[in-house]
């Protein structure tokens, strides 16, 4: 049965550097931002902060929406994602301190956390690739929307 998501993601950026998540699947190794599907009753923001202490282990305040993408499977890798679609939005979040709690909610398929100097996105395994040229970009120029991206 086809699913749709909606889904928060957290930019942490600290020092030049972004918050990742290392990931292993179907493409070998992959990067995320951390963060993941909306629960019931739950707000973007709290999502996004939730999500980001539960796969990474730091606590973070989330800011304001930095941009957004539609996520259409059946686009990008038609031979195993075809029947899932995913709208996400990004929020800049903010380390309210810097200590790592365990991380309690980490996907089947995360094997690591890491912080990358943002130039380094360029290039990288992180998903979707847009995003690293759109965090490398001059903030007045990047769009809100992304589209359909990966």
């Amino acid at each position: 049965m086809p699913v749709v998501r909606a889904a928060t993601r957290g930019l942490v950026v600290d020092d030049g550097r972004l918050l990742l998540t290392v990931l292993h699947g179907h493409t070998g190794e992959y990067w995320l931002t951390p963060g993941g599907g909306q629960a019931f009753g739950e707000s973007k923001v709290e999502n996004v902060a939730r999500e980001v202490l539960e796969e990474t282990g730091y606590r973070v305040r989330v800011g304001d929406l930095a941009c957004g993408r539609d996520y259409i499977g059946a686009r990008h890798f038609p031979d195993w994602d075809s029947g899932f679609q995913q709208t996400e939005l990004w929020f800049w979040c903010y380390l309210v301190d810097d200590r790592q709690h365990p991380a309690a909610g980490a996907d089947a398929e995360q094997t690591d956390v890491r912080w990358v100097l943002l130039p380094d996105l360029v290039g990288s395994p992180l998903y979707p690739r847009a995003l690293a040229s759109w965090l490398n970009s001059d903030p007045a120029d990047r769009p809100v929307w992304l589209g359909d991206v990966n």
